[in-house]
């Protein structure tokens, strides 16, 4: 009896210095192996004791429960919920409690496949989304819901699918935040009685049908066709304009270049009627003569240079008043 004691002490401290499992592993084999060889050389009660103690062992080694950090497990004592096991070593009591729950309060990400969902103006189009989420009450998750992770999922295909058909087609692509903060506020509410925590929800893809998405090519095409016309004949009527503008420019500059030079001969003429009244001894009509008479051969001189046919005018006492020989009288006079 000492001998055996001495023996089943041996893999006992082995198992609880050894980590776990490895120990649970080496104390059953360690004492399975010293009851086989005992088998043959000792009496049957022996034996017996052997084997209790490896059950013994065995059932001890199920009791050590270690928990990492970040995750949490729920006891249950003949059926009944007991207690939480925050992260740490603990002992349960074999065959009468046992993990009703294993679970995490890390922050967890659901994935929600892609779903088909109709918009306000009955466009069919495919939606998926991101979750993030975690548990905020172990208990509520594991007593208030069968299956968290699936109930979670059809809440949220539900929300998004409703939160799709209060929209347009074209609204579903530019009102993404409103969607995602409306579906937040809604999940995490509705997900408060299960202990769930909903930290953030992304709406990822929404993939209108094929037909739709030709309709919408071509109707961008349409635009960009539209947009390019309009620039075009805005090119053009502003060039139109810089022409105009730039034409009635040259007519008023030509006029006022003209009005200056007629303004420019006018004073010299002036001037020189005044010179030569001043030389008629301030007869007008002497000097006005004598004008008039230079007027007609710069006339006469300009027809002879150009190259059609010419017609010349003789001076007479019709056409010029003063001749040659009155204004040598004139001047002799003088």
């Amino acid at each position: 009896t000492k001998m055996a004691s001495i023996m089943l002490s041996a893999p006992l401290v082995m198992a609880f210095v050894t980590p776990q499992p490895i120990a649970n592993t080496r104390a059953v084999a360690l004492l399975s192996r010293h009851a086989i060889r005992s088998t043959t050389a000792n009496p049957p009660s022996m034996v017996l004791g052997y084997a209790v103690a490896v059950a013994t062992v065995s059932l001890l080694s199920t009791s050590i429960r270690v928990i990492g950090t970040g995750d949490l497990q729920l006891i249950e004592r003949l059926g009944k919920y007991n207690r939480k096991l925050s992260p740490g070593l603990h002992f349960t009591i074999p065959i009468f409690e046992r993990t009703s729950f294993v679970a995490t309060v890390r922050e967890q990400v659901l994935d929600v496949p892609p779903q088909a969902a109709i918009t306000r103006d009955n466009a069919p189009l495919k939606a998926d989304a991101v979750v993030y989420w975690k548990i905020s009450d172990p208990i509520k998750a594991r007593y208030a819901v069968e299956d968290l992770v699936s109930a979670i999922q059809n809440l949220v295909l539900t929300q998004l699918r409703s939160e799709i058909g209060k929209l347009t087609l074209d609204e579903t692509f530019s009102a993404r935040q409103k969607m995602n903060a409306v579906m937040l506020e809604d999940l995490d509410r509705a997900t408060d009685d299960w202990g769930v925590k909903v930290t953030r929800v992304e709406v990822r893809d929404i993939i209108p049908s094929p037909d739709i998405l030709a309709a919408m090519e071509g109707q961008m095409a349409a635009e960009r066709r539209k947009r390019a016309n309009i620039l075009e004949s805005e090119g053009r009527r502003a060039s139109q304009v810089n022409d105009a503008q730039g034409a009635a420019d040259a007519v008023v500059l030509e006029a006022e270049a003209e009005a200056k030079r007629l303004e420019t001969v006018a004073e010299g003429e002036a001037l020189s009627l005044k010179q030569l009244t001043e030389a008629a001894g301030g007869d007008v009509d002497k000097a006005l003569q004598v004008l008039l008479l230079s007027r007609y051969w710069s006339t006469q001189a300009a027809l002879a240079e150009s190259p059609n046919t010419k017609v010349l005018f003789y001076p007479s006492k019709a056409t010029v008043p003063v001749s040659v020989e009155g204004l040598r009288e004139m001047l002799s006079a003088e």
